[in-house]
């Protein structure tokens, strides 16, 4: 395969186990582009802010995505 045709995937850190560590939060992220568009996607997380962050990477380049809301799928 040629490595400039590659896809890459965005993935979470690995859970600690060993001190009972997990992402605390996974949330559905619905962002809106600018010309009225939407995409949602899936985060996770140790606070809002960065299960948001991480749903963010799954979104094309550029646009200007803004948060259109979320709801947990899962959290603390």
């Amino acid at each position: 395969m040629n490595p400039a045709t590659a896809l890459a995937l965005h993935t979470w850190p690995l859970p600690d186990y060993a001190n009972g560590r997990f992402n605390a939060h996974l949330l559905s992220v619905t962002f809106a582009g600018p010309e009225g568009e939407r995409r949602t996607a899936v985060g996770g997380g140790e606070s809002v802010e960065e299960a948001v962050e991480a749903a963010r990477h799954e979104l094309p380049l550029g646009g200007g995505w803004t948060v259109a809301r979320w709801s947990p799928l899962f959290g603390e």
